[in-house]
């Protein structure tokens, strides 16, 4: 397992994190890196997804940023978004859906999303602790099949230097898993590196499905 660590500097994400928490999209709530919008909308591209799933909708402005980057792509993708308190956010595009991601089962089971079209862009944005992190790795691991795409997202937080309120968060959750159940995701360097290595908000987080 190659180290986490990123071409970020402290000094760097202090302000950019700030930016990160202020950040809006057509006026929604998005909390989102640009960089990493960046590196997805490039990562979609290649994929051409069939399903994108998010876990962790917030105010929905992900959501929704997503819809809007699938339908410019012409692909006609639509976006299913996990939270345990859906926004009210009402878009054609999108399906918002009750369900938590230490249990993701009953969630997958009532909108069929087991037998939703592949390949899926999966972006796991939720509470990042290392046991939520966990258990989403653990689920997703069995219900993704080969060339589908994971994105962990917010390992910084070691660089952010609030890890330990995460008990390790997203960076310990795929080294473990990673280690323990080897040949079920492969590290999509070229998405992890494309600003420099590890030049994202989720590093060694881009898990293509082996």
């Amino acid at each position: 397992m190659r180290p986490f660590d990123s071409a970020f500097t402290q000094t760097f994400l202090r302000a950019y994190q700030d930016g990160v928490m202020q950040y809006s999209y057509r006026g929604i709530a998005c909390l989102r890196s640009p960089i990493d919008m960046a590196i997805q909308a490039r990562a979609i591209w290649d994929l051409e997804p069939g399903t994108v799933i998010e876990i962790g909708s917030h105010a929905g402005g992900s959501a929704l940023w997503l819809a809007d980057l699938l339908q410019c792509y012409g692909f006609g993708t639509p976006v299913h978004s996990i939270d345990v308190t859906p926004p009210a956010l009402q878009d054609d595009r999108i399906i918002f859906i009750e369900g938590d991601v230490t249990n993701l089962w009953p969630a997958f089971e009532r909108h069929g999303l087991h037998e939703a079209p592949r390949p899926w862009f999966v972006l796991e944005d939720s509470a990042h602790t290392h046991a939520c992190c966990l258990a989403a790795l653990n689920f997703l691991a069995q219900h993704m099949v080969s060339g589908d795409l994971l994105v962990m997202e917010d390992g910084l937080l070691d660089e952010l230097g609030v890890s330990e309120r995460y008990q390790g968060g997203p960076n310990r959750a795929i080294a473990e898993f990673m280690a323990n159940a080897p040949g079920m995701f492969e590290i999509a360097r070229q998405y992890c590196d494309m600003f420099g290595q590890n030049a994202t908000y989720a590093p060694n987080g881009y898990l293509k499905k082996i």
